[in-house]
């Protein structure tokens, strides 16, 4: 990538362009969020999805028009689903899951929005669920999670430097002898029989595309095709619409240089099919020769999935879903208990009339903030409610004053629910108070760690020396005083080594290898912690700690600079969650989780009886979502991945992506035998066994590939 590409990647969204836009964008968003509310009220008037079709519509083209297509990619699921809805073509239970995706949409755009307005990038992030769950209950093939990755990669990762490639001649004629190959393994890749012999074909091509496009913007690209064919030939990737895409690429990309040689194709987004090709690299359980390269190269870790796919803006949305949902839920409360609803069914007093819409408005916004266990508590409270307000229980005085109570109870108690959700969902608010203060300082940092990276580089030492030691001491004094003590010291020793450095300042000796890895660990660090605010700064501390240990070796004894420069293990070792956990939180998170525990030894063994993809297999799966969301929400995401891993699993079954294998009745009884001694351990009692955790894991993610089990 040239220095004038990296820096228009950069500059990325126009902010002013957006702020314009912001405004009109929120109106046309709680347009559709009113027009949807009053639809609920009232599924047969088709005048409110009018309403909703027009206001997301303008939306889409608004974000077009800006070139966000991600967020464009929401807007469009946002459109068919209200066209669904508008035709008919989902009904009953599905309908609402379709109106509760959609509530969740309108409240996760703006969050998303401002995600974009900060990074002035269209990452993606957080977009998947509410995309793939409007697909899902449409009964649609999913939008590759690929699509929504983004990782934070240096200027020019992957393009070698003064590297020597064949003439622009030979490069037009190998161009041309591959493309037919190339073609014909790309369709046995893609086709419908296992396609190994055809992806080792494309790696043979995209070695030599690699080796003619070396020290170009293409480059990364190549590498990295190599890489995930050699994941294909090994079924660590299954083929999809993304990898179809990437491999489509390649074929402009061969087209393209047969006609102009190593030359960059203007009209080809390099970075985008870099991104997605990526995905599938930091998927891959296990590391084959070139996938281990590529996580070398691009500096992939065991956490960057995770990273990823951490929720920026899920939390805000949830605190707003779950916030209106309760404030909601109280007032409907109230409202039932001034009308006196025994009266109410025996006619004596007037039916509150809004209250069962209201009542279907609370229930979507549960679903839209995923606690759809909730919602549907709430719809057997809606049942009991027009009972009650038709006046079909007036003749049973008894069953009219049971019906009361359960309704009432239920609220209550929903009511609870939903305002301890509130509380979860706001202490993992997606923007810590402190950001707001050091945002500037981050992002300075980040752009100033850069320009010393890029004189690295190019090795210029005497400019390096004339300010970049200056800047390192001052860069130490501001992140001192904002509070961030290890980054500082890094900075002040890095500034201190190379103000002491002995002329002439050269990259290749031990110790200036050192201050580079240093700086380049200490630039990504700032560059994660810009691009994601929502997590706590310990949460990149391996980025950290890596500064630490290369600049730990410029202040050490000098022979210990003779050292190889170290780097963070590719496979680390299972975490613990060892994240500090409220008292009151951790005792919600112990009682629902004994809770699910229960209902799950109740539940499991009949199915394991009699295997089948039936309801009591939903249920289950449900069970599993419910652990998931419960171990995110109070920060055990050790836990929560399982909980994830599983649920994806049971997705798979449920969805019949593939049949259903002899071995899952067996591995989902381990893991349930697991989950006592698991969550009782975050209460304190015993240490927490990782291992088992990340064994669970894998088997789960291969037997949802189609493997074995693992055992």
């Amino acid at each position: 990538m040239s220095k004038q590409q990296a820096n228009t990647a950069r500059q990325g969204i126009d902010r002013v362009d957006l702020r314009r836009l912001r405004e009109p964008l929120q109106t046309s968003l709680d347009a559709a969020e009113a027009a949807l509310i009053d639809y609920s009220r009232d599924i047969q008037r088709r005048e409110p999805l009018l309403h909703c079709l027009w206001s997301v519509h303008h939306i889409t083209a608004a974000l077009g028009a800006l070139r966000l297509h991600k967020a464009e990619m929401l807007a469009l699921e946002m459109e068919r689903g209200f066209l669904r809805l508008l035709r008919g073509d989902v009904v009953a239970e599905r309908r609402n899951l379709v109106m509760g995706g959609l509530m969740r949409a309108i409240k996760t755009l703006p969050a998303y929005l401002d995600h974009v307005e900060q990074l002035r990038l269209d990452s993606g992030r957080g977009l998947e669920p509410c995309v793939n769950d409007l697909r899902r209950w449409a009964g649609e093939v999913l939008r590759p999670p690929a699509l929504f990755f983004h990782f934070p990669l240096p200027v020019d990762c992957g393009i070698a430097s003064n590297a020597q490639r064949p003439s622009e001649e030979a490069i037009r004629r190998g161009a041309d002898v591959m493309l037919a190959p190339y073609l014909q393994g790309a369709k046995g890749v893609l086709g419908s029989r296992p396609g190994a012999e055809s992806a080792r074909t494309l790696a043979r091509i995209a070695q030599k595309m690699h080796g003619f496009m070396t020290g170009t913007v293409q480059e990364p690209f190549w590498l990295l095709l190599i890489a995930l064919c050699e994941a294909l030939a090994a079924e660590l990737a299954e083929p999809d619409e993304c990898i179809a895409q990437i491999f489509k690429a390649g074929a402009f990309m061969l087209k393209y240089a047969r006609e102009h040689g190593g030359a960059a194709d203007p009209a080809m987004d390099y970075p985008v099919y870099i991104q997605q090709a990526l995905y599938y690299m930091a998927a891959c359980p296990v590391q084959p020769l070139y996938v281990a390269h590529v996580w070398k190269v691009f500096g992939l870790t065991g956490h960057t999935l995770r990273d990823a796919q951490r929720g920026l803006i899920h939390s805000d949305a949830l605190l707003a879903a779950c916030t209106a949902a309760a404030a909601r839920l109280a007032g409907l409360i109230d409202t039932l208990e001034q009308a006196d609803m025994e009266a109410v069914a025996t006619g004596r007093a007037p039916r509150p009339e809004e209250a069962v819409g209201q009542l279907q408005g609370i229930r979507l916004r549960l679903i839209a903030a995923g606690e759809e266990q909730l919602a549907e508590d709430l719809r057997g409270a809606g049942d009991l409610l027009e009972q009650l307000c038709a006046g079909r229980l007036a003749e049973h005085p008894g069953r009219c004053r049971q019906a009361v109570l359960t309704l009432a109870r239920t609220l209550v108690e929903t009511h609870l629910a939903v305002s301890r959700r509130v509380l979860l969902h706001g202490e993992q608010s997606s923007v810590a108070p402190s950001f707001a203060v050091q945002a500037p300082l981050i992002f300075a940092t980040s752009a100033r760690l850069d320009q010393l990276q890029e004189q690295l580089q190019q090795g210029d030492d005497d400019a390096l020396r004339q300010v970049a030691a200056g800047d390192l001491d001052s860069m130490e004094q501001a992140l001192a005083l904002q509070g961030m003590p290890r980054p500082a010291a890094v900075a002040g020793l890095l500034g201190r080594w190379l103000a002491a450095a002995r002329e002439p300042f050269t990259t290749d000796e031990p110790a200036a290898m050192h201050f580079a890895q240093a700086l380049a660990w200490l630039s990504l660090y700032f560059e994660r912690l810009g691009l994601d605010p929502a997590a706590a700064p310990e949460q990149h501390e391996s980025l950290l700690d890596a500064a630490e240990r290369e600049a730990g070796c410029l202040q050490s004894a000098p022979e210990a600079a003779d050292a190889a420069p170290s780097q963070p293990s590719a496979e680390p070792a299972p975490e613990e969650p060892t994240e500090t956990i409220p008292a009151a939180f951790r005792e919600v998170f112990l009682e629902e989780s004994q809770e699910i525990i229960a209902r799950l030894q109740s539940e499991l063994p009949a199915w394991v009886a009699a295997p089948a993809r039936d309801d009591r297999l939903r249920e289950i799966r449900r069970h599993f979502h419910t652990f998931k969301g419960n171990g995110n929400a109070v920060g055990l995401f050790t836990l929560g991945d399982l909980g994830r891993d599983v649920q994806d699993l049971l997705d798979r079954v449920l969805e019949g992506q593939h049949p259903m294998d002899p071995a899952l009745p067996g591995l989902l009884e381990e893991v349930l035998e697991a989950l006592p001694e698991l969550v009782a351990t975050c209460g304190g009692a015993g240490d927490f066994d990782a291992w088992r955790v990340r064994d669970l894991r894998n088997r789960c993610m291969n037997l949802g590939r189609g493997g074995a089990d693992g055992q």
